[in-house]
């Protein structure tokens, strides 16, 4: 009503200066507050009013963008047990963050428009959250982040055509943003001690209480530190400053940094949704999805397993080419509100209210909904109902991948994994059957040969980050035909050999099996499942270790 009664104001003034006569600046006034009104587009704002309080609101920010930092600096909180959390106050709410802590060597089941891994996130779960006995959280929000392939390399460009429309997202994080009102919880503060130190008590116990209640569910979570909680925010921001990001009316612009941020449509939230905005390609995907305690509509009864709620939600995609059209069906664009959209998903800075595109209803209503807890690796091949099997092969810590067959299996693999950044360095004893595929990738950041036959092995450095990758890097050892050695720096080790030569000590995380007498079937063996799957190598892969597939045939 303010954009709209500020526009009839501005009409009639430019009428009296006009020396038009009082009725007709009232019939003027009167007339924009009634066509100011009328809904001229489906779309949010839909009607002229609030389309030209959009523009004036753009206009302003470009001119005066305002405070382009990241609001109040995190803090520690240490306590009695050892340890500390991290918090942060947003305005004159308390903010803490939690990181969900994926399963290792789960395995993913794709198709397209749906995923199944061994552990998800559902968000009734979440939901619960919020009330807490004593305690109520202002809102809940998660925020997954995360990439199909590294970057927009070549390697990756042809591994992201294997992927196709799956939902195969490779590397996935996930966290919690709490937020409380210690003013919302004026007795609970209290009886903790009042003032400042009742307020971090409650904050803290709450944050506790999420925590254990996924745990019960057996999802493991980290609490962060202040440290932890400023390096989420700048992961989240690609490590750029908010005020270095230029504001277009679609995106914001950083080099060729593109960030573009769309409202998800209430028909979007859901399994079948949520899989189709994480099949865009893309060099990240953000999804934000926040919980916020609903208003009890009057006459209806609450149900303490379902109470109201309001769900909202929020995707980035990051790209370096300009937006078009929203990639998926059931998107909102949010013109001329992109800076808006992402102080909106940082943990600092947020302002929350209610959209034309928010769901309001029971908790029930959610059941079923849930967000995968990582990411599903890498992709190994299909079962026999056509399902997409991928397992991580690759990431941070000391990881044991062995690889039983022949050498074109093992340089597939090695291939798809550098496409999702893997630096790998192949100590062999026959280098001749590695150099075409080490020149043909053409980076010795990402693939390169080791010195031969005992002379001084290169330094395996930890994880690094790969230019256009959102994520940390992972350091890949491979030894074919060469006992596996100790590696400091918590490299991936990943032993070939062949289907009868000794199995040795090597204590595996993921095993991959050739069937000899069927090359392209593949066993994939973890720690809690075992599949069989079939591997197809694509034209585009064959340019890279053709010379070894046909040796191998």
């Amino acid at each position: 009503m303010v954009p709209l009664a500020l526009l009839a104001a501005t009409a009639a003034w430019v009428a009296l200066a006009l020396d038009a006569p009082i009725a007709a600046v009232a019939g003027i006034g009167a007339g924009v507050l009634v066509l100011g009104a009328v809904p001229v587009r489906r779309a949010d704002p839909r009607n002229l009013a609030g389309m030209v309080a959009t523009a004036l609101a753009y206009r302003w920010r470009r001119a005066r963008p305002g405070p382009a930092d990241t609001g109040a600096e995190p803090f520690d909180v240490t306590l009695p047990e050892g340890g500390s959390y991290g918090v942060r106050w947003d305005n004159d709410l308390l903010v803490t963050m939690l990181r969900i802590d994926p399963p290792p060597d789960a395995m993913t089941l794709l198709r397209r428009g749906s995923l199944s891994t061994d552990q998800v996130l559902p968000l009734t779960e979440i939901g619960k959250c919020l009330s807490q006995f004593d305690i109520t959280l202002t809102s809940i929000d998660v925020i997954s982040t995360g990439a199909r392939t590294a970057g927009n390399g070549v390697v990756a460009q042809l591994y992201d055509r294997i992927l196709g429309p799956l939902p195969a997202i490779a590397h996935r994080t996930v966290w919690l943003v709490l937020r409380l009102d210690p003013l919302a919880n004026a007795e609970a503060v209290d009886n903790r001690g009042g003032g400042r130190t009742g307020s971090l008590r409650t904050a803290i116990i709450a944050t506790r209480r999420v925590a254990n209640r996924l745990a019960a569910h057996d999802i493991s979570v980290s609490v962060l530190t202040a440290g932890e909680m400023n390096a989420a925010v700048r992961r989240m921001c690609w490590g750029v400053p908010l005020d270095q990001f230029t504001e277009t009316p679609n995106s914001l612009v950083h080099g060729e940094l593109r960030l573009t941020s769309y409202e998800i449509g209430p028909e979007l939230v859901g399994s079948r949704g949520f899989a189709d905005i994480w099949a865009t390609p893309s060099l990240n995907t953000m999804v934000t999805v926040r919980l916020r305690p609903g208003v009890q509509r009057p006459g209806l009864g609450t149900r303490d397993d379902s109470p109201p709620i309001t769900l909202g939600a929020l995707v980035r995609f990051d790209t370096l080419t300009d937006p078009g059209a929203p990639p998926v069906e059931g998107l909102r664009p949010l013109r001329g509100r992109q800076f808006r959209a992402l102080l909106d998903t940082l943990p600092a800075q947020t302002v929350v209210h209610d959209s034309a595109a928010d769901y309001h209803g029971p908790l029930s209503a959610l059941t079923g909904i849930a967000v995968p807890t990582g990411g599903c690796g890498q992709l190994i091949g299909a079962d026999q109902r056509g399902q997409g099997i991928a397992v991580p092969l690759i990431g941070d810590g000391t990881r044991h991948l062995e690889v039983i067959g022949k050498l074109d299996l093992a340089q597939q693999v090695i291939l798809r994994a550098i496409a999702l950044g893997a630096h790998v360095v192949v100590h062999t004893d026959r280098p001749e059957a590695w150099q075409t595929m080490v020149a043909n990738v053409g980076a010795p950041h990402s693939l390169s040969l080791a010195t031969r036959f005992g002379a001084t092995a290169p330094q395996h450095g930890p994880a690094t980050t790969q230019p256009g990758a959102g994520f940390s890097t992972a350091t890949v050892v491979v030894f074919d035909g060469i006992a596996p050695t100790a590696l400091t720096g918590g490299a991936t080790i990943v032993r070939v050999r062949g289907a009868h030569q000794p199995d040795g000590d090597f204590d595996a995380d993921v095993t991959l099996i050739q069937d000899p007498a069927a090359p392209n079937r593949i066993t994939v063996r973890t720690s809690t499942a075992q599949a069989t799957v079939n591997m197809v190598t694509t034209p585009d892969e064959m340019r890279y270790i053709g010379e070894s597939l046909a040796a191998a045939r």
